[in-house]
């Protein structure tokens, strides 16, 4: 439910590409005919993006008569235009494949994955598939079309869309979003990506090792200013390495064309140019044309729709689940606020979203990982804390390979092993942080890791070397006399 992403600029992608085309046909197929309406549905939901994928599904699967609403692309963001082509791309530009390799590669993977999201999926699976845009009515009834639907309960799940910021003359020049920047038939000789967070960092590095000059513009003074200072700085000199270069602290103040160039001043009287500009500024919350005043939900327009812990509305009745709600824009967020809806929704549960532990994870080279609170943001609380790090060098593993650069840092509470965060940069830093997001879900503390026995040699090996760490502060000098005394006395 956000802007278009199976055409550019109105019109349709490469129609000679067979991916595309087999894309096309599963998430949105044009010859598609919806439904009879039900005369009452158990849960409809609106937004086939992760959270009314999963909802829609779990619900059916249930026996609960499910109604899904669509009116872009079944598989939402994460599909079609933000985690599966921008990690396809990645990996082919590590690869150093040729541009049009490259982005056929992506075209291919996401014609392959939409099966699993596909109209003809869910509506084998029992959920009447409703494409089209959705409209309130009243709390209850919802139109799409000439149709109107009925339901007991509700989920939004519409997700969001970039956000373009209001620089002058910047949207007269057409810029590329995540939602547009897969459909490029060549590549640009110079592209300016305005914005370094995740988004911004990943396709500067996916395209600079494409053959394609790329500046990077971030108005605070590091790239992935939600992170870790230490971390981030890495990542930022992993950027300049491959080419990208990056221009901090400072903004843009104008866009325009100039001799067939794209032009954006800064800051300083500076000026670049360049052929695209793409924006990765973050994202709006998509609840435009929803006609949420006649439902009786509450929203703001940038921050989204309002919901309590378990994810209900103003409306009891009316759940929202996702980018459209949460302060977590991940489709693994998504996935888990589906699951809590289907339980409070369906069957009266009482689980809440405020406790799950969510990780993020920013997949450059090297990779960004992070659960729980920063160093910046304990300090900012005035919470007091230790702090373990392992650099992954110092690991046997990162002799015998590629896999010596970043490091592991877990934050706990103060004279504590109780996890408040973590980070971990470097190779398969995703990977590797699934062991402490399961710890800190758990409540368990690194002295917990005391009988762990890991692979040798794996970088898994640092979560041995923080519990050591650990303990060896436990190890006070009385403690130590004793142990002294006793070894001497039983030798």
């Amino acid at each position: 439910m956000s802007s278009p992403i199976i055409s550019t600029e109105g019109r349709p992608a490469r129609s000679g590409d067979r991916y595309n085309e087999e894309w096309r046909q599963l998430v949105f197929p044009p010859d598609y005919r919806n439904p009879r309406p039900a005369d009452r549905y158990n849960l409809v939901v609106i937004g086939a993006g992760p959270a009314g994928l999963v909802a829609a599904m779990g619900a059916a699967r249930l026996g609960a008569k499910v109604a899904l609403i669509e009116r872009q692309a079944m598989g939402g963001d994460c599909l079609n235009a933000g985690c599966v082509p921008s990690k396809t791309l990645l990996a082919s530009s590590a690869e150093r494949l040729p541009f049009q390799d490259a982005m056929s590669r992506v075209r291919a993977v996401r014609a392959e994955i939409a099966h699993h999201d596909s109209v003809a999926r869910y509506v084998q699976e029992g959920v009447d598939v409703f494409l089209g845009s959705a409209r309130f009515i009243n709390p209850h009834r919802i139109r799409v079309g000439d149709q109107i639907l009925r339901a007991r309960k509700i989920l939004i799940a519409t997700g969001a869309h970039p956000f373009v910021p209001p620089i002058p003359g910047l949207e007269e020049l057409k810029p590329l979003t995540n939602e547009t920047i897969f459909e490029l038939s060549a590549p640009p000789r110079r592209l300016l990506v305005l914005g370094g967070g995740p988004v911004g960092c990943e396709l500067a590095q996916a395209f600079v090792r494409l053959g394609t000059r790329v500046d990077l513009i971030e108005q605070e003074p590091r790239v992935l200013p939600n992170d870790e200072p230490e971390a981030a700085e890495l990542v930022a000199r992993s950027l300049k390495r491959d080419g990208v270069e990056l221009h901090l602290a400072v903004r843009a103040r104008s866009a325009s064309q100039v001799d067939g160039s794209k032009v954006l001043e800064l800051d300083g009287n500076q000026r670049i140019e360049c052929d695209q500009i793409l924006v990765a500024a973050g994202r709006r919350r998509s609840v435009d044309d929803l006609n949420l005043e006649a439902a009786g939900v509450r929203y703001d327009p940038k921050t989204g729709i309002e919901v309590n812990a378990r994810l209900q509305t103003s409306q009891t009745h009316i759940y929202a689940a996702g980018d459209v709600c949460s302060h977590y824009p991940f489709t693994h967020s998504a996935d888990a606020q589906a699951r809590i809806v289907i339980r409070n929704a369906l069957f009266l549960g009482r689980a809440r979203a405020d406790r799950l532990i969510i990780p993020r994870c920013t997949y450059t080279k090297p990779e960004l990982a992070h659960v729980g609170a920063t160093r910046v943001e304990l300090d900012r609380a005035g919470r007091l804390y230790d702090q373990y790090r392992v650099k992954f060098g110092d690991l046997d593993r990162g002799a015998t390979d590629d896999a010596a650069d970043g490091y592991a840092e877990v934050l706990t509470e103060k004279r504590s092993d109780h996890i408040l965060g973590a980070t971990i940069v470097g190779k398969d830093a995703g990977e590797q942080i699934s062991a402490l997001v399961l710890m800190m879900t758990r409540r368990l503390g690194l002295g917990q890791l005391g009988s762990l026995v890991l692979p040798y040699p794996t970088r898994s090996e640092y979560l041995r070397r923080l519990a050591d760490e650990y303990l060896r502060t436990r190890l006070t000098p009385g403690t130590a006399r004793i142990l002294k005394w006793w070894l001497a006395r039983t030798r």
